[in-house]
């Protein structure tokens, strides 16, 4: 595979495209589950093809499963759902009931190594400046679960806040993460659209709440549809079309909720959930004038 089909990815890239920390990126190596691409010899710098992405969101998923690091490397080895069967078996109480995500998860997997150059709606936009009241904090990690009580409890605040001193909202509420996973936790920020600042008082000050602006950004956007869980799948699509098409700006990437509560602010079913997963990129120079 030549590398316009399959291009090289730095680490911080393949991170955020795969949702794995720079630092198990590296543990994988160390332990041979993932190799990198390339290796500068001179600084050491890592570098990883669009190709392994899939691998390293299964390496992912089975360490969140609790699956040793032997397992994991006989699975990913193997590529063979009778050995997945057989390692799933011996963790039969804590793993049976995920039996059928670890196969469709290897099954994946699959098909991303038959058709590595599968196309995705993913499209360049310019998103404008907008003010927003937000909350800030640094969530442990993995997964989305963690993610998922600090944003409500945010946006419950917020809201609260808007409702208190006069806000008015403008949009669907977003948050930022940075362009590299963390390893143990991450800095994130739930944010919410207004049209225009509020004076703070004392009880928004106490919850984090504050004025910001979310500065203007040329992004390549998707759209997830679905649970947040499998969030992961369209972050790959992301981040490879990125390496492929455009350059990274190594800039916070956000998540758009387009469709997440009905008015009661209660989560909807995951079949109604629509998220944009917008990926800040390096704006295309001006084409000269004559």
């Amino acid at each position: 595979m030549d590398d316009v089909a399959d291009p090289l990815m730095s680490i911080g890239l393949f991170s955020r495209a795969s949702l794995v920390s720079v630092k198990a990126l590296r543990l994988y190596h160390d332990q041979g589950l993932l190799i990198p691409a390339e290796i500068d010899a001179a600084t050491g710098y890592r570098s990883y093809r669009v190709s392994q992405l899939a691998d390293a969101q299964v390496i992912k998923r089975l360490r969140d499963l609790d699956v040793s690091l032997r397992d994991v490397a006989r699975i990913v080895a193997s590529r063979d759902p009778d050995v997945t069967r057989e390692v799933i078996a011996r963790h039969e109480a804590d793993m049976r009931s995920r039996l059928a995500a670890l196969t469709r998860i290897v099954g994946d997997l699959q098909v991303a190594i038959e058709h590595p150059s599968l196309q995705t709606p993913v499209h360049i936009r310019t998103e404008s400046a907008i003010h927003a009241l937000a909350v800030t904090a640094t969530v442990e990690m993995p997964g989305h679960q963690t993610f998922g009580a600090f944003l409500g409890r945010s946006y419950d605040d917020i809201w609260a806040t808007m409702q208190r001193l006069g806000g008015v909202p403008t949009g669907p509420s977003g948050a930022l993460y940075p362009p590299e996973v963390g390893a143990d936790r991450e800095e994130v920020t739930a944010y919410m659209p207004v049209a225009e600042p509020v004076v703070i008082d004392d009880e928004a000050a106490a919850a984090g709440v504050v004025n910001m602006l979310v500065p203007s950004v040329t992004a390549a956007v998707m759209t997830h549809a679905g649970s947040y869980a499998d969030i992961d799948a369209t972050y790959r699509q992301v981040g490879a079309w990125v390496a492929r098409n455009a350059r990274s700006a190594e800039l916070q990437v956000r998540e758009v909720y387009v469709v997440s509560t009905d008015e009661t602010g209660t989560l909807l079913p995951d079949d109604a959930l629509r998220t944009e997963i917008v990926w800040p990129v390096v704006p295309e120079p001006p084409e000269p004038t004559a």
